[in-house]
């Protein structure tokens, strides 16, 4: 197969995961009011409560909540995978002449397409609160969005070829959303937590500390300038190496972990 081949394989595989998005329509209106309360409601009522310094808390907020959102949408890809695979369209996808990696990639690619199309009104909602009408700003978010859920759907997807299981999977979702939201710097800025060495070092290592700190530089960096994870080319290197590992997981694992297809 060329590689234009490749890449038209490619395509029609995120599409087809795009495609799905009739499915969760309920699901979006649902988390789209429930965020438009947590922002317009909530978070208001919470910066009102908390001061941490000069920071403007609401602000930090508002792009954190967001981040909650991305995050929860794109681990959701592995109940998919997991739904294919009792469904057996893991084993047809496998049957298909199509090389493992560019399956592996279409997966992770259309995953994250999925999750931040799902979470496109939220970032809507977030540009307009934070008042941000830089073109430039507004494409960064969203292009630096996209590339974090893509990474996510990959890590997903990996938990899900290794479990197998819908109800481990359910547990084991459920304590990372509630760990790893909350030991990071989604809501508490980094300063915040440095009293508690524990909680500071998982924050300072966990990713999403890293993808909602870049994002609060590019939508708010007059707020977070100075106190964030960590400076602007580390946070980057640290979430390329995040991307290359989540999509070279997946792809290691649909090569040695399941059997039958075309191991290219």
């Amino acid at each position: 197969m060329s590689i234009w081949d490749d890449l038209r394989a490619l395509a029609l595989i995120a599409f087809w995961d795009v495609r799905k998005l009739r499915r969760y329509t309920f699901f979006l209106a649902m988390r789209f009011s429930w965020f438009l309360l947590q922002v317009l409601v909530f978070g208001l009522l919470v910066a009102n409560m908390v001061s941490v310094g000069n920071l403007d808390y609401y602000k930090f907020y508002v792009v954190g909540a967001f981040m909650a959102v991305l995050f929860s949408m794109s681990m959701v890809k592995g109940h998919d995978v997991v739904e294919e695979f009792e469904d057996g369209l893991i084993d047809y996808q496998l049957s298909l002449p199509v090389k493992r990696r560019v399956l592996a990639i279409g997966r992770a690619v259309g995953g994250g397409l999925s999750a931040f199309l799902h979470s496109l009104p939220m970032l809507i909602v977030v540009l307009a609160v934070l008042g941000i009408e830089s073109l430039p700003a507004a494409l960064a978010l969203a292009f630096a969005s996209f590339v974090f859920a893509s990474s996510l759907a990959g890590v997903a997807m990996s938990v899900a070829l290794v479990l197998r299981s819908s109800d481990r999977l359910d547990i084991l979702m459920g304590v990372s959303d509630s760990l790893l939201v909350r030991v990071s710097t989604i809501f508490y800025p980094i300063a915040a937590v440095s009293a508690v060495a524990a909680y500071y070092y998982l924050a300072k290592v966990n990713p999403l500390s890293h993808m909602v700190d870049a994002l609060r530089l590019i939508a708010i960096p007059e707020v977070v300038q100075g106190s964030t994870v960590s400076s602007a080319q580390a946070m980057i290197a640290f979430l390329t190496g995040f991307a290359v590992a989540a999509i070279l997981s997946s792809l290691v694992l649909l090569d040695k972990k399941i059997e039958g297809g075309y191991g290219r």
